[in-house]
């Protein structure tokens, strides 16, 4: 059953970024360019799909430039999140990642490695409030996140054949 369910998602469509730089996009939404901005963004233009914490982005950028704080790191997130380049996504023990958010797309969260893939769900098209529900609320965005296994942790789960 899970394996038939991870195979009708569909990985995060490609997203062109090399045509557009970290300092590019920074300009695009208004931001003035600091090497600090520059240097964040452009690590998650990078690793596009994956999402980091802050620590992590502290821990792979100080190496680059020394003078980086823990709490620039996280002032450069929330400057980013505002703006609509990077996403927050919150864990179920309360913990924050950041993703690269180009352009709309929804996740799948491993229960067994924890981590969390983009993907582009079919269907969601004809997704919608019930009619009780739809006076009641004005919905502006629908993010849906498929729990379960990665291929890898569903692979490592497999029986490996006869005893």
């Amino acid at each position: 059953m899970v394996r038939k369910e991870l195979a009708s998602l569909q990985p995060a469509s490609p997203i062109p970024t090399k045509q557009f730089s970290a300092e590019t996009w920074l300009r695009t939404k208004g931001l003035r360019v600091t090497p600090q901005r520059r240097l964040v963004l452009d690590r998650m233009l990078q690793q596009m799909g994956r999402h980091w914490s802050a620590d992590e982005l502290h821990e792979a950028l100080r190496s680059q430039l020394s003078e980086l704080a823990r709490g620039t790191i996280y002032n450069i997130l929330a400057e980013l999140r505002r703006v609509g380049l990077v996403e927050e996504l919150r864990g179920h023990d309360g913990s924050a990642l950041y993703g690269v958010h180009l352009v709309p797309h929804h996740h799948f969260f491993c229960e067994g490695c924890r981590c969390w893939f983009d993907v582009t769900p079919v269907g969601l098209g004809s997704l919608a409030l019930s009619a009780d529900d739809r006076g009641r609320f004005d919905v502006r965005t629908v993010a849906v996140v498929f729990h379960g296994r990665c291929a890898d942790c569903a692979r490592s789960e497999a029986p490996s054949g006869p005893p």
